[in-house]
């Protein structure tokens, strides 16, 4: 009975001990890298963590952030309002008989900034031309003006208005259909208005017209006899010519300026 019982205990014992070993190596040949720990809450308290601000690179200078196109140009007129640009283009206007066009050209220089406004100067030249069943005509013309370019809104700055006066001196000849040519010269002054659009950047239309025109001609005859004559016009596009103009605009080395 007694060996029963021995053996019975040393089973026993056995059967621990496996049991031990089995458990401890399992235990070590865990393998943690896939295993999934979850830390309550409760376990960690920021209270204790400080952060230095010193650690961090807060030397961003946030006026240096970019702004908007719109708000750049309209905070910066030296690009609302180019210092300097030039046209080239084509206009058409007609009278009781005739049609009327020409050929042009012109540099446009920015002089003052008066708040939403600008004061330019333009100096141009023109090819005319009178088309109809009884005249022809070849004259050509170099022009001053002196114009005010007006935001029409603060947030709208793709448009402007045009207003200003001018001064022309012509001169060429108008041949007839009957063969006879007169030699003219003509001084043109008057006052203009129109639209400048811009386009892009670089690149804007113009459309411009006389509002009205005071215009003096001197007509030379075949026999060396002069006529001298003075009329108004004032009626748009009714012996005024229409100019349509495509603007480029200059680089400016000085946009400050």
């Amino acid at each position: 009975m007694k060996t029963k019982q021995l053996i019975s205990a040393l089973l026993i014992l056995f059967f621990i001990s496996t049991t031990q070993q089995s458990f401890s190596q399992n235990l070590f040949e865990t393998d943690f890298s896939t295993s999934e720990f979850k830390i309550s809450s409760e376990t960690v308290d920021i209270r204790n963590y400080e952060i230095d601000v010193d650690d961090f690179n807060l030397d961003y200078d946030i006026s240096e952030a970019p702004k908007s196109i719109t708000e750049s140009d309209a905070q910066d007129n030296a690009v609302a309002f180019a210092l300097n640009m030039i046209a080239f283009g084509v206009g058409f206007g007609f009278t009781d008989l005739e049609t009327l066009w020409c050929l042009h050209a012109a540099y446009y220089l920015r002089l003052a900034m008066l708040g939403n406004k600008a004061l330019y100067a333009s100096a141009g030249v023109g090819y005319n031309g009178i088309s109809g069943d009884f005249i022809t005509s070849s004259i050509l013309d170099v022009s001053l003006k002196v114009l005010m370019f007006s935001l029409l809104a603060k947030r709208f700055q793709q448009v402007r208005a045009q207003y200003g006066v001018f001064a022309k001196y012509a001169f060429g000849s108008i041949d007839f259909e009957n063969g006879y040519k007169n030699d003219i010269t003509r001084l043109s002054l008057g006052i203009l208005v129109g639209l400048h659009i811009l386009l892009s950047p670089q690149w804007s239309l113009m459309v411009q017209t006389n509002l009205l025109t005071y215009q003096e001609q001197t007509t030379e005859l075949e026999d060396n006899s002069e006529i001298k004559d003075s009329q108004t016009f004032g009626l748009i596009n009714k012996n005024n010519l229409l100019l349509l103009s495509l603007v480029f605009t200059l680089p400016s080395r000085n946009r400050n300026r």
